[in-house]
């Protein structure tokens, strides 16, 4: 890649990290889609598209821009941390913490993934807890509909026989 094409895509990422900062995802997203037809192979220009299309809750091409980012760049805990945000706002959370405890790997001491794996540990037994609450509603449920169902069929019975 010459000088001049390098310094192109520099500054397209530069100029996209602008406008993540202002707030400006989707022109932030757009640069970066730039700058990676011009450098397919930058881990980071995905990481950053990724994390513009998770505030942009365009989840399905972030979990694909953070899986592109861990395959060019597999142990850069970056990339595995941007998977993680992405699946938690896709509620989940079992799979967030495994990328979480993977970034963790990559970076002992970070301790915004530490965090993270903290949260999202809560975050997977609680909805694993409201999924047993909500199959034990459902059979209380199911045998209050079964025995309604059985006095209407004595009824039945009673005024046939």
């Amino acid at each position: 890649m010459g000088e001049s094409e390098a310094k192109s895509e520099t500054s397209l990422k530069d100029q996209g990290n602008e406008f993540f900062k202002a707030g400006n995802y989707l022109k932030a997203a757009a640069l970066y889609t730039q700058a990676i037809k011009k450098d397919p192979s930058n881990a980071t220009l995905y990481s950053n598209r990724a994390a513009a299309f998770l505030h942009l809750v365009k989840l399905s091409k972030a979990i694909a821009d953070a899986e592109m980012t861990i395959n060019l760049k597999p142990e850069w805990e970056k990339g595995y941390f941007r998977k993680g945000c992405i699946l938690e706002a896709m509620e989940r959370y079992e799979d967030a913490l495994a990328a979480f405890q993977i970034a963790s790997k990559y970076n002992p001491q970070s301790s915004e993934v530490s965090k993270k794996i903290k949260i999202l540990t809560q975050l997977a037994k609680d909805k694993k807890r409201t999924e047993e609450l909500e199959n034990m509603r459902s059979n209380v449920d199911m045998a209050k509909h079964f025995d309604a169902l059985k006095s209407e069929l004595v009824c039945v019975f009673c005024i046939y026989f």
